[in-house]
């Protein structure tokens, strides 16, 4: 029998908000975090027991054991089989499916995945391409952008060659064809095909999962009448669904309970890394329903931040069209510099820091205030007109309890009535009972059934460290750490046997996070949640939602690689017997290695060296506890090693930063007691501090012995500051 591909089923629920379905049968309320309580629906539910996590795209009920996807609930609610519950969540969201059983079903599944490859080796291509190019290195600088922000949305560069990359894609296997099917080349009407895009910055398209699904062109010739050139829509990407950077800011906007929507690619990214995290951008297409009911899954306020030009005007109405009915309240403001000239958000924030913008946030005029300033209301007619649209945009929403309240306001503020009898919805809306498929396979009379895991499992989390608690949840909350985790977890850690963690669960979570990041190149809590066992996705639904800012996340990955060193190394060392003069030998080296890891923290602590030297030493150290596995397994402890041994480390002054970095802060948390949607996990104890070093651990003017010299301060590797060289203001959209 037909059936949909998985990728189909993959993408449906990485559309569908399992909240809002839920939502249309049981009333939600938010809980914090970004989570939902409501009654549960599959046992006589007395109190709010089912928790509803839109993160990881799952329900649960802690009552009677209910729990799975979105497409479990539509099952189990609906007395569907899964196909059927496919189709209703599909038909619910608005997600166009394939038609089953169509021949070319195949062959679009297969050049989704081609096109899928081609974009990841485009996104290499141009990144190695724009440390080649001193002119878009300069753009970038003038800018400000800095390097971890560049790679964090994989800007890059395509040079001027009318065939550079179609002759890279060869190279590697693909055709000039399949270089026009993803939309990264162009066929002429004498049949030759070039570079879609030339002399361009180039700025990564990702889909909620990271995946990148197209490219913005920003134009560096001067030559093109278009300032910004998108990619075409393919099997891969239909902008209606993507908007630039939601898959890095999703959990800020979720936490705000607000996002700021922008228009252009630098207004996303300068806000972001200037600070402000719950910002999205439209890039340069309407905002559409499908957008706004992504965003509906993560906040309640939209910030309105378009120019206040004509075309800036009716982007902002066709906005407030949009996200109303979906019971998102807009919230609108122009941004301007001290002499009342207009500015955007990119140069605005460059000009007068994300604290400014803050600022300007507060003074943001609410819908109704805007609509009035914007129309004449002089005349009774007027008046009417504007009225009349207002409780149209009302009438859009589904909310009823919301409509009333705005209905009120609209009285209040206008002198008119509170009905919406005589009044047409901008958007005519289907209620539940109409988007609501009829259910089958449901017998008449049939007992309710109550769904169970499919797998009963527990989890013990007061046996887990706290500390590695919180790692597991900063690799997952930082998806721009998998790069640094995979080079310290590479092949050679793995095949060596080495446990980092006392925890299997978080063991088992480093590892799969790893394998799943090197197999797809993305990290999505949905995706691994779907792909781990019963005892992982307990813990991952326990792990909170939180925000850490840039580069305190990268500082806190490594300060606590040392920390796990440290005690591995030391259950390591009481695995080796003191019956030999070479096994005395050996854990005379080991007790080394702990006192120069602790040494090394405190160098960084203690700003004596870089962030991109303590990295490297971190990476470099792993080699030893390799070698130590090595020896427990029953190899030789070589005469005279060659790997990092605790004995000198060259201090190298950090530089200095407009933004001095400073430790991650390690405050004392509580134990969680139980293994639910937590709002509180447990975090690490202060173990990364200096005055936790003993005058023995403690750096002093001679560097300890055995560490290999940090790289140059040139090394580039793990730069995160900033670029303070100003340039010219640019617009994102001509």
């Amino acid at each position: 029998m037909a059936f949909y591909s998985n990728e189909i089923i993959q993408q449906l629920k990485a559309h569908a908000d399992i909240a809002l379905v839920i939502e249309n049968f049981v009333p939600l309320k938010r809980s914090g975090n970004g989570r939902y309580l409501g009654v549960c629906p599959f046992h006589d539910d007395r109190s709010p027991s089912m928790n509803v996590n839109p993160s990881l795209g799952i329900y649960k009920c802690f009552a009677c054991g209910a729990g799975g996807d979105v497409f479990k609930f539509v099952q189990e609610h609906e007395k569907m089989d899964f196909k059927g519950a496919v189709e209703w969540v599909a038909n619910f969201t608005g997600f166009a499916l394939p038609q089953l059983g169509a021949p070319e079903d195949s062959e679009k599944t297969e050049e989704r995945a081609m096109v899928r490859r081609l974009n990841e080796l485009a996104c290499q291509w141009f990144e190695q391409q724009l440390a080649l190019s001193p002119k878009a290195l300069q753009y970038l600088a003038s800018r400000h952008i800095t390097d971890e922000t560049r790679k964090l949305f994989h800007i890059g560069y395509a040079p001027e060659g009318r065939e550079g990359f179609i002759g890279y894609a060869v190279k590697n296997g693909f055709s000039p064809l399949d270089c026009v099917k993803a939309g990264l080349a162009v066929e002429k009407e004498n049949g030759g095909i070039s570079d879609k895009f030339r002399d361009r910055l180039m700025i990564a398209i990702q889909n909620l999962s990271g995946v990148i699904v197209a490219f913005g062109g920003r134009d560096l010739s001067g030559k093109s009448h278009a300032k910004y050139m998108n990619s075409p829509e393919s099997a891969l990407y239909h902008k209606s669904d993507i908007l630039f950077g939601l898959h890095q800011s999703r959990q800020s906007i979720a936490k705000e309970n607000a996002v700021i929507i922008v228009e252009g690619y630098f207004d996303m990214i300068s806000l972001y890394q200037g600070g402000v995290t719950n910002v999205v951008a439209a890039s340069g297409t309407a905002l559409t329903e499908t957008h706004a009911s992504i965003l509906a899954r993560y906040a309640n306020t939209a910030y309105l931040v378009f120019d206040g030009d004509a075309a800036g005007q009716k982007a902002t109405l066709r906005s407030l069209e949009i996200v109303l009915p979906k019971g998102i309240a807009p919230r609108v403001f122009a941004l301007s510099r001290p002499d009342g000239t207009k500015i955007d958000p990119d140069n605005f924030v460059n000009e007068r820091g994300a604290d400014a913008f803050r600022a300007a946030l507060r003074d943001s005029e609410d819908w109704l205030s805007y609509l009035a300033r914007q129309h004449d209301m002089q005349s009774p007619e007027e008046r009417a007109r504007f009225v009349t649209y207002t409780k149209s945009l009302v009438k859009s929403i589904t909310d009823r309890e919301l409509q009333n309240q705005y209905v009120k306001l609209i009285a209040e503020r206008f002198n008119t009535s509170r009905s919406l009898a005589q009044v047409k919805s901008l958007k005519p809306q289907k209620g539940p009972e109409e988007r609501r498929p009829m259910a089958v396979n449901a017998a008449p009379g049939a007992p309710e059934v109550i769904p169970q895991l499919e797998q009963a499992a527990s989890l013990d989390w007061a046996s887990i460290p706290p500390m590695e608690i919180r790692f597991a949840n900063l690799v997952l909350r930082n998806p721009t750490l998998m790069d640094r985790a995979l080079e310290y977890f590479d092949m050679d850690w793995a095949a060596s046997g080495v446990r980092m963690f006392e925890s299997p669960v978080v063991e088992e979570f480093v590892n799969s996070a790893i394998a799943l990041y090197a197999e797809t190149g993305a990290v999505s809590p949905q995706l691994m949640y779907e792909n781990v066992s019963p005892t992982l996705r307990l813990f991952l639904e326990g792990l909170p939602e939180e925000k850490w800012k840039t580069p305190q996340e990268i500082i806190e990955f490594y300060q606590t690689l040392t920390v796990f060193s440290t005690k591995l190394c030391d259950r390591q060392k009481h695995m080796i017997p003191l019956t030999s003069n070479e096994a005395v030998e050996t854990r005379m080296q080991m007790s080394k290695f702990t006192q120069g890891m602790q040494k090394l923290n405190a160098l960084f602590n203690a700003e004596k060296i870089t962030i991109d030297a303590f990295a490297d030493q971190v990476v470099r150290s792993k080699t030893q506890l390799i070698l130590f596995q090595s020896v427990i397994q029953g190899a030789p402890m070589p005469a005279a090693p060659t790997v990092i041994t605790p004995t000198s480390i060259q201090a190298t002054p950090a530089p200095v930063q407009t933004a001095p970095v400073q430790a991650a802060p390690a405050p004392q948390y509580s134990q969680p007691s139980a293994p639910t949607f937590a709002e509180n996990v447990p975090q690490p104890p202060a173990e990364f501090a200096p005055e936790n070093y003993s005058e023995e651990q403690m750096p002093t003017d001679e560097p300890p012995e055995g560490f290999e010299p940090p790289p140059p301060e040139d090394d580039e590797e793990y730069s995160y500051g900033g670029d303070d060289n100003m340039g010219n203001d640019f617009d994102d959209f001509g």
